[in-house]
C-alpha cells in the first residue's frame, strides 16, 4: 500500500511538472514567438515598399532604351528617376534609422537644449515645403522651453510633425506650431487644418508603413511616404522619456503633441 501510495504521489507530481512546464514554456515563447512575427511582417513590408520604386525605375529606364527619343523625353525619364531614387533613399534611411534604434546602435548624445530655438528653424525649413504646395506654416504660443536631449534627433521630431501636417493639408491650409510649458514640462504640437485622422487611426498611424485611408491620400505628396515617419519620431521621443499623441485638432484637423517631462529618465 505504502509503494502504491508513492507511486500514485510520484505520477501525480510527474503530471504537474509536465503541465507546468508546458505552461511556462509557452509563456516564455509568447514574446519570442510575436518578435518573431513582427519581423516576418517588417520585412515583407519592407520588401514591398522598396519594390514599387525599384519597379518605377526599371521601367523608365526600359522605356527610355526602347528607341531613340529626343533631348527633352531623356531629361523627363532622367527626371522621374531621380524623383524615385530620392524616395527610395529616403525609405532606405528610415529603415537603418529604425533599425539602429532597435538595436541599441542610434546613440542619444544629451545636452541641455532649447526646445524654442529647435523649433524656430524647423519651421523655417518647413516653410520652404509649405510655400511649394501652397500651404502656411505659421508660429503660434512661444516661449523659451529648456530641455536635456539630443538636438539632431529632437528636431528630426519636429519635421516629421511639421512634414505631415503639410503633406495632408491642403492648399491654402494653415499650419501652426507651438512651444510652451505646462508646469515643469515642455511641449511642442503642431496643429493643421486638413482632413483629419478617424479617431479609431489616431494610434494606428505610429505603426510603421501605415498610411491610413486611402482618402487621405489625396495629392502626390501625401501619398509618397513609406509611413515610417511617425514610426520614428514615437522612438525619438520615448529615447527622451517624452510622449508623443495625436488627437483631432478643433474645427478639423490634426494636433500632435511632444510632451518633454521634466526630470523623466528615458528607458534603458
Amino acid at each position: 500500500s505504502l509503494i502504491a501510495l508513492f507511486g500514485g504521489a510520484a505520477l501525480a507530481a510527474l503530471i504537474l511538472v509536465a503541465v507546468a512546464g508546458s505552461v511556462l514554456v509557452g509563456q516564455s515563447t509568447r514574446p519570442i514567438e510575436h518578435s518573431i512575427e513582427q519581423m516576418r511582417r517588417f520585412m515583407a513590408d519592407a520588401a514591398h515598399e522598396l519594390r514599387t520604386p525599384l519597379s518605377v525605375l526599371r521601367n523608365r529606364a526600359e522605356i527610355a532604351l526602347q528607341q531613340p527619343r529626343d533631348e527633352s523625353a531623356y531629361r523627363s525619364a532622367l527626371a522621374g528617376i531621380e524623383a524615385e531614387s530620392t524616395r527610395l533613399a529616403r525609405i532606405v534611411d528610415d529603415l537603418l534609422t529604425l533599425a539602429r534604434a532597435e538595436s541599441d546602435q542610434r546613440p542619444v548624445e544629451r545636452s541641455r537644449i532649447f526646445l524654442d530655438d529647435i523649433v524656430l528653424d524647423a519651421a523655417d525649413a518647413a516653410r520652404v515645403v509649405g510655400l511649394r504646395k501652397g500651404v502656411t506654416v505659421t508660429v503660434g504660443e512661444f516661449e523659451e522651453a529648456a530641455i536635456d536631449g539630443d538636438s539632431h534627433l529632437v528636431r528630426q521630431l519636429v519635421m516629421i510633425l511639421l512634414d505631415n501636417a503639410v503633406k495632408f493639408t491642403p492648399a491654402g491650409g494653415l499650419v501652426t506650431v507651438r512651444v510652451g510649458r505646462q508646469g515643469e514640462d515642455s511641449l511642442v504640437s503642431v496643429t493643421d487644418n486638413g482632413a483629419g485622422i478617424p479617431p479609431e487611426q489616431l494610434q494606428l498611424v505610429f505603426e510603421r508603413f501605415y498610411r491610413g485611408d486611402p482618402a487621405r491620400q489625396r495629392t502626390p505628396e501625401s501619398a509618397s511616404g513609406a509611413g515610417l515617419g511617425l514610426s520614428i519620431a514615437r522612438w525619438i521621443a520615448e529615447a527622451h522619456g517624452a510622449t508623443l499623441t495625436l488627437a483631432t485638432a478643433p474645427g478639423g484637423g490634426t494636433v500632435a503633441t511632444a510632451r518633454f517631462r521634466a526630470g523623466a529618465q528615458p528607458p534603458t
